[in-house]
């Protein structure tokens, strides 16, 4: 049997917390930075829960930014120049959205992070549950 079939976690590196489950309420907040070194791609994983304050209804945006230093950060753009991001607008909803780092990146970038953006119709002090993580792939060597 091929070691993808059996093996996956001998090709992937899950354990990249971006934002801490929390109720959010409206607003941003910046996720953990994570250096790529040798992976190539990404898998963003978004996760809602419940809501509170009985909204209308919600969104919550996740959007992928690069950065050289770890200061000054970019917001990553896809070949047609628009955004990368996440958007999840159901409670209890997982998503995801795949990553080609080495099409986001630009040269000497070998930082991400993901800035969650969290906004809601309605409601009295509404709150969502919310989450994300990052999954790389595409390594040049297989992670221990």
């Amino acid at each position: 049997m091929h070691p993808t079939r059996n093996n996956v976690g001998a090709y992937i590196h899950a354990a990249n917390l971006s934002h801490a489950p929390a109720a959010q309420a409206a607003g941003s907040r910046n996720g953990a930075v994570f250096t790529f070194g040798t992976f190539r791609s990404l898998v963003l994983c978004a996760v809602t829960g419940a809501t509170a304050g009985t909204p209308t209804s919600f969104s919550a945006t996740y959007k992928l930014q690069t950065s050289a230093d770890g200061t000054t950060w970019a917001d990553a753009k896809d070949r047609d120049g628009d955004t990368v991001a996440l958007a999840v607008a159901a409670a209890g909803s997982v998503a995801e959205l795949d990553v080609d780092l080495q099409e986001v990146c630009p040269d000497g970038h070998d930082r991400i992070r993901v800035v969650e953006t969290v906004a809601f119709t309605g409601g009295t002090a509404p709150t969502v549950l919310s989450s994300s993580t990052v999954i790389f792939g595409g390594g040049q060597t297989l992670p221990v």
